[in-house]
């Protein structure tokens, strides 16, 4: 069986990481599949999907990492087309990932004891972001 359910998330953008942890796991355990997995799915261009720990000093320090590599304010080439000026978080998004997946197992997110399910939304102007949550499975 595959279920499909779409999330809408009011980030704020710039950096923003939301923790979707407990709305993935509740909706892995709707569906009743106790074993397969979930795909977790951001779509937009300007923002990622990880696994992580949610933790502020983690968060600050991949912030700082990414301004080192892809700063704000710079000069891209995106920006020469002056519809919007988020060049560095298209850069940024190229350098994680859109989506994961993650094993179900008796019900239950197979997750390690600090692994949590984190959006990153490092778009320039709030607005509703999208992520799809496809479970597969028996």
């Amino acid at each position: 069986m595959i279920y499909t359910k779409q999330l809408e998330l009011d980030t704020g953008g710039n950096f923003a990481v939301v923790n979707i942890t407990d709305q993935v796991r509740d909706y892995v355990r709707s569906t009743g599949v106790q074993h397969g997995q979930v795909l977790v799915y951001y779509r937009h261009t300007t923002g990622a999907v990880i696994v992580g720990e949610h933790e502020p000093g983690i968060i600050a320090d991949l912030m700082e990492m990414f301004e080192r590599i892809a700063p704000i304010v710079h000069e891209y080439k995106h920006h020469i087309r002056a519809v919007d000026f988020n060049g560095h978080a298209h850069v940024r998004s190229a350098l994680m990932t859109i989506n994961v997946i993650v094993p179900i197992l008796d019900g239950e997110l197979l997750l390690g004891t600090y692994q949590e399910i984190l959006v990153i939304d490092d778009q320039t102007d709030p607005a509703p972001r999208y992520v799809v949550l496809q479970v597969s499975g028996e």
